[in-house]
């Protein structure tokens, strides 16, 4: 399977980069001094390879680096390493889903807009199924595990002691979208109105009457996390776009605080909500 890194082995290179900027040393003396490739030098800073605490020992010593910082850096190698839940799906997702899966799995918040379907994090079984068997021809296991990701996802949501903090702007076109039958758009909009009564999720409605908006042009999340950047994460129809310089991100950030300026309050969304489930199941 590809490497894919971690926030930890992304936060991992950046810090061993930036050892080595402060040690006034290129990629070459590193790897002549190591007597490694430099091409494996290149690697571990950009987090194209897993890196082993013993090699950032190595690093350490030849950077001068010691005591508690060292300790930090090697037990950051080592948690970095350990598999994650995510891997066993990259079979089964999008092209390059897995890197997101990756970062939202560690990221402190999460903040959204939607403007087609209810949010994949936010979905129940029986319409994440129905959004995968509508969406193309896939095969039954494909959604099984399609299935699975979206529930094994949000577990960080509802069931985590470390719990992420999700802030989603649907738009109204959403709850009017009927996915596959009315029972099922009841019973993921009955799941909505649960979420948003946990303390970590916050659920706003951006109404028809809002016209034209700043995220006119399409859905995003932006993932905030303890100690790496910000990320702005965008998809498209064969792939995605992960955006981490801070203009970008700050763009993000500026759009969503229009949205959600926009958009129904919670207490106003969830009535919303409520009276499309009273509609379905008359």
């Amino acid at each position: 399977m590809p490497y894919t890194p971690t926030v930890r082995g992304r936060q991992l290179a950046r810090e061993l980069r930036h050892l080595r900027e402060q040690a006034g040393m290129t990629g070459e003396q590193v790897a002549a001094k190591m007597s490694w490739e430099q091409s494996k030098i290149s690697r571990m800073e950009t987090a194209k390879m897993r890196i082993t605490s013993g090699e950032v020992m190595e690093l350490c010593e030849s950077y001068g680096v010691d005591g508690d910082k060292r300790d930090q850096l090697v037990l950051l190698a080592r948690s970095a390493r350990q598999r994650d839940w995510w891997r066993e799906y990259s079979d089964y997702v999008k092209k390059g889903f897995i890197d997101f899966l990756a970062f939202e799995a560690e990221a402190r918040t999460s903040r959204g807009y939607e403007a087609q379907v209810i949010p994949g994090l936010l979905q129940c079984p029986e319409y994440a199924r129905a959004i995968l068997l509508g969406a193309q021809s896939r095969p039954t296991d494909e959604v099984d595990r399609g299935v699975e990701v979206r529930l094994a996802r949000q577990k960080r949501v509802t069931q985590s002691k470390d719990p992420l903090h999700v802030w989603a702007v649907i738009d109204e076109a959403v709850l009017h979208r009927v996915v596959e039958h009315s029972s099922v758009m009841v019973k993921q909009l009955e799941h909505l109105l649960y979420l948003g009564e946990l303390g970590n999720v916050s659920i706003q409605v951006l109404p028809y009457q809002a016209g034209i908006h700043a995220a006119i042009d399409g859905p995003f999340v932006l993932l905030t996390f303890d100690g790496y950047p910000d990320l702005l994460y965008i998809e498209h129809l064969v792939g995605c776009v992960y955006l981490e310089k801070p203009a970008d991100t700050e763009q993000g950030r500026l759009i969503f605080d229009h949205l959600r300026s926009a958009a129904f309050n919670t207490s106003d969304s969830a009535v919303l909500i409520r009276d499309k489930v009273k509609e379905l199941t008359r």
